[in-house]
């Protein structure tokens, strides 16, 4: 099951990726972002997206499979 992971040694605590998230799944907490409800995120990768760094500070890990990825699908 996929999921996404925030790298912390990169990660610069913008809070794009909180504000840009439709699901409520990145929260900041004591001035780091986390991923507080990973069981609602859709791995859109909308977060990665607007992550002002390249590469993001965000990444996915493990699988993606199921209608739950609706963004990149295989195949």
């Amino acid at each position: 099951m996929a999921q996404i992971e925030i790298d912390y040694e990169r990660c610069k605590g913008c809070g794009k990726c909180v504000s840009y998230c439709n699901y409520s799944v990145l929260e900041i907490l004591d001035d780091l972002i986390v991923v507080a409800s990973p069981g609602k995120c859709v791995i859109c990768m909308k977060c990665m997206d607007v992550c002002p760094l390249n590469p993001p500070a965000i990444r996915v890990v493990g699988e993606r499979t199921g209608d739950s990825c609706t963004r990149h699908k295989k195949g």
